[in-house]
């Protein structure tokens, strides 16, 4: 059977895009479904996580998000964010108010440069660590 270019670069293009687009951390779905509680933003309390973090353990995590969620600082670091993952939710549990200035969630992390924030009704977002202080919020 005779096969052209084209259409073994069109295969060979569509089998990478459908084998996942995977982060520098690997294999990303659980097939477990979500295991975590929904947290909820305690008033007068702010979860930031311990200040040495160990690695695959998920720890209580509030992030401030009047500026966006593209920065934020866990286990004494500043973290930017790197990547989403869709539909792989790992808290169980009703979304948080969209309302509220603070979403409440947990970080997880993952290696040494590499660290996960979920929370309810939420995608999965992954930061990677970073040697850059975040911009002033504008």
């Amino acid at each position: 059977m005779k096969v052209s270019r084209q259409t073994a670069a069109l295969f060979l293009c569509a089998g990478l895009l459908l084998s996942g687009c995977s982060s520098s951390s690997g294999e990303r779905a659980d097939s477990t479904g979500p295991t975590l509680p929904a947290r909820t933003v305690a008033e007068g309390k702010w979860q930031q996580g311990p200040p040495k973090p160990k690695l695959h353990r998920p720890y209580p995590y509030d992030i401030y998000t009047h500026c966006g969620v593209k920065w934020l600082r866990f286990g004494g670091r500043w973290w930017v964010l790197d990547t989403v993952f869709p539909g792989t939710a790992q808290v169980k549990g009703e979304p948080p108010s969209q309302y509220s200035q603070r979403l409440a969630g947990y970080m997880t992390l993952i290696d040494a440069n590499t660290a996960d924030f979920d929370a309810a009704g939420m995608p999965t977002m992954q930061f990677v660590l970073t040697g850059k202080t975040p911009p002033a919020c504008a």
